[in-house]
């Protein structure tokens, strides 16, 4: 399971509602316009290239941490459905040169990636809102927690389809998620996570296999908050 630093959910989240399309397209149309006015018919690799590399970098200055901080940058292999090489003025058979067409599919794509946070984070409030506070209530809160896991690796199953490296998109919500409840996995519990979620591209777990995994880490994380609190006694 990866380090997520405390508070980062919090700042992804905060800075979903900042997104301003309207003012991506116009930088992107901006860009674009001049560099493929009507009546082009094909790009040569080094203009794809460029054109490609300078729109990166203006999607990284603009956006924010949604962006920034969570590995679904335009042109992933896992979420977004976004591919610079098939899709950023290349289509197959015939390549689509109108900006505005092109600009759609970037915006789309981005769409995409936010709706799979959205969800996330819906489904964290909700465990937020559920989970029991009091530590003594360790049957409850394991259930909750396995409830928690589950369901959010399922919505990254269903985002990213299972397709290439989709697992580091996992790992990310699962950290995401503790983050958002306010709780740090101890040493066993990483390390379990460590284990049963070692997920592999093209493959999505069975459900049984992933309720069964899930019950073990939130377990373990349940049994963890019961040794710090017997310890602040």
């Amino acid at each position: 399971m990866s380090k997520t630093a405390l508070g980062s959910w919090q700042r992804i989240r905060d800075s979903l509602d900042g997104y301003e399309p309207e003012k991506l397209i116009r930088l992107l149309r901006e860009y674009l316009t001049p560099q493929v006015p009507p009546g082009t018919r094909k790009l040569t690799d080094a203009q794809h290239d460029a054109m490609a590399k300078h729109i990166q970098r203006l999607l990284e200055q603009n956006l924010g941490p949604w962006y920034t901080e969570t590995g679904v940058f335009l042109g992933n292999e896992s979420i977004g459905g976004y591919c610079w090489c098939h899709r950023f003025f290349r289509q197959k058979p015939t390549p689509n040169m109108s900006v505005e067409y092109n600009i759609q599919l970037m915006i789309d794509a981005l769409e995409r990636s936010r709706e799979w946070l959205f969800k996330l984070d819906a489904r964290f409030e909700a465990l937020r809102r559920d989970l029991p506070s009091a530590p003594d209530d360790t049957d409850i809160r394991m259930l909750a927690l396995a409830d928690g896991l589950v369901a959010t690796l399922d919505i990254t199953i269903q985002a990213t389809a299972c397709e290439e490296a989709w697992y580091g998109f996992a790992d990310r919500a699962l950290g995401w998620m503790f983050d958002a409840l306010g709780l740090r996995p101890g040493y066993q519990a990483g390390k379990l996570m460590n284990k049963l979620f070692a997920f592999e591209s093209w493959h999505a777990p069975p459900l049984e296999e992933l309720r069964d995994s899930a019950e073990k880490v939130a377990a373990a994380v349940v049994e963890d908050e019961g040794r710090r609190h017997t310890h602040k006694r």
